[in-house]
């Protein structure tokens, strides 16, 4: 199937035409060297592979496909799109697009909503981009100051908002209808129903089962594909899933840099199985240049339409340059499997005080500090913020513990990784085995208790493969240990002292002091941006224009007397992008 990097559908109705602002139309006239289609009141605007018409349907990413790997065809599309019935079957992340005989447009995302789409609503008219910029520059959009506020404490956004005001994104498991000046909305019924209740060794069956189908029909579709390796138990658990005969048909890749643990495990995995292994060092990073530097950022900044971490984007995209082409397979997902709920205990019902210590602790681990914006925004922020994510939990009517699963699918894994892979699916196959709705469905049907810790993972693990259950992650725990209640004897008899003792001590005085842990290679990059940005000042113009940030904390960091933490950094790229 055709895959197109960029769409913009407008369409109007009668009522719209005097409606529209001046923006549209000087916007439109912009974008019209891209392959045009007629709509039901307007037209579609795309931008496929070179020399291509757009076809009636079409992707948004690589590999339109089943779970089980089989390839999905423009007819089978049109037909679930229009009817609403087994998109949830498709593998994440995907978007998809139609346009039927009498111009109706109909796009849908994954039943997560990793494959970022977004629309504008005006009075009898609406549009629907790949694109959140795009939309806030055909409506001259102002910035949403509480979205941008979240963002800043949270580290994305959430819900569907993005940082412009009036333009959203398409949720989860969501279809939205174009025609005539009106965009409407619906939802379609996942793949896999609820299996009931069922014994925790039922589902642990049930469960790897179904894992290994999802794993083995990737591998029959896609043969030579690249296992992104670590040293942990999401990446374990996909490995295991793959037939140890088969696994030698893999290509493993693995980051590293100083610290890291995870090479000499994953080094030992890849030659255990033939695998062949090709691993980064970030170190590399190094030798990037300051304007470079900036220059990957800012262009990151952009892809992400200002909405997620473009020195994390700016990584990736370090990476896949220098990563042999081919399918990818990776362990997004895990967590919900794993249990894993930051030090949270269960309460039979969600309470303030509960989502108060979970932001604490958790979701504002990474927060920009209130001395970089100016004392007015960072006081709102926090106020909107916490608001924002007591009436999140409160909608989910669960015991705690599930409420804080449904957090972690719904709006961290949704809006924070789901751009990420966005980026990613737009170039190469992605997939995501851990998210397969069986998986989940089943996964859900065991307590949270008993998935506490990792215990049910390791017990799908060991059913998988039980050698690869027995041999150390890069923490120095053997997985089969976890399948016990976590216990201090269990902690002490499966690490040294030493291992233990830094690891709790780094946790508690990462809460403490609000000290984060940015993503491999970030850091990095984000010392050669700051060297650029304190030789050309003016490049933080359109930043601190926005008036959000506080002057004196600009001209602290400019002159070198103060630091910005990779996410302060993050915040400040996307600024300087979003304000346009």
């Amino acid at each position: 199937m055709q895959l197109c990097h960029f769409m913009l559908a407008l369409s109007v109705g009668l009522s719209g035409v005097s409606a529209m602002p001046g923006t549209v139309v000087r916007h439109v006239k912009r974008i019209t060297s891209a392959t045009t289609r007629p709509v039901a009141g307007g037209h579609l605007w795309g931008r496929g592979d070179a020399g291509v018409s757009l076809d009636k349907t079409f992707s948004l990413a690589h590999g339109v496909r089943t779970w089980h790997g089989e390839p999905v065809g423009q007819g089978d599309v049109s037909e679930r799109l229009a009817t609403g019935r087994d998109l949830a079957g498709l593998a994440a992340p995907f978007a998809v697009v139609s346009v039927d005989d009498g111009g109706r447009l109909s796009v849908a995302t994954d039943h997560v909503g990793l494959r970022h789409v977004y629309a504008v609503r005006g009075d009898g008219w609406a549009a629907v981009s790949t694109s959140a910029r795009e939309l806030a520059d055909l409506v001259d959009a102002p910035l949403d100051r509480g979205s941008i506020g979240t963002f800043r404490l949270v580290g994305h956004h959430l819900g569907t908002s993005t940082p412009y005001a009036g333009v959203t994104k398409l949720g989860p498991g969501q279809i939205w209808r174009l025609a005539d000046g009106e965009l409407t909305t619906e939802s379609y019924p996942r793949a896999a129903p609820e299996p009931g209740l069922m014994k925790t060794s039922a589902a642990v069956h049930l469960h790897a089962d179904r894992l290994r189908r999802t794993v083995e029909g990737f591998l029959d579709a896609y043969p030579g594909g690249v296992l992104e390796l670590s040293g942990g138990l999401d990446s374990r658990m996909v490995l295991a899933a793959i037939p140890p005969g088969r696994r030698k048909e893999f290509r493993a890749l693995t980051l590293t840099y100083p610290g890291s643990s995870d090479l000499p495990v994953a080094t030992s995995l890849a030659r255990r199985y033939g695998m062949k292994h090709q691993t980064i060092d970030l170190c590399a990073l190094e030798d990037v240049p300051p304007d470079v530097a900036y220059g990957a950022a800012v262009a990151a900044a952009v892809r992400l339409d200002a909405a997620g971490s473009p020195l994390g984007a700016a990584v990736l995209n370090w990476v896949e340059r220098q990563v042999d082409p081919g399918p990818r397979l990776g362990g997004h997902g895990g967590e919900l499997a794993r249990g894993a709920y930051y030090l949270q205990r269960q309460h039979p019902r969600v309470e303030p005080v509960l989502v108060d210590r979970l932001a604490r602790w958790w979701v504002w681990a990474n927060a920009v500090p209130d001395e970089v914006l100016v004392p007015e925004f960072a006081a709102e922020s926090r106020e909107h913020t916490s608001r924002r994510l007591h009436e999140i939990f409160a909608g989910y009517q669960t015991d705690w513990l599930t409420a804080a699963d449904e957090f972690y699918l719904t709006e961290r894994l949704h809006r924070w990784a789901g751009l990420t892979l966005t980026d990613a699916a737009t170039s190469i196959v992605v997939a995501n085995p851990l998210l397969d709705p069986g998986v989940l469905a089943v996964a859900r049907t065991v307590p949270p208790e008993d998935r506490m810790g990792s215990r049910y993972a390791v017990r799908v693990l060991d059913r998988l493969d039980p050698d690869l259950a027995r041999l150390p992650l890069s923490s120095g725990l053997r997985p089969i240990a976890l399948s016990r209640r976590i216990t201090l004897s269990r902690q002490l008899g499966e690490n040294t002292l030493r291992g233990f003792t830094n690891k709790a001590v780094g946790k508690l005085s990462r809460h403490l002091w609000r000290t984060s842990r940015p993503a491999a290679g970030v850091g990095t990059l984000a010392r050669a941006v700051t060297v650029h940005l304190r030789e050309y000042p003016d490049l933080l113009s359109p930043a601190a224009d926005t008036g959000l940030l506080s002057g004196e904390w600009v001209e602290r960091y400019l002159s070198g007397q103060a630091e910005a933490s990779p996410a302060t950094l993050d915040l400040l790229l996307n600024l300087v992008v979003a304000a346009r």
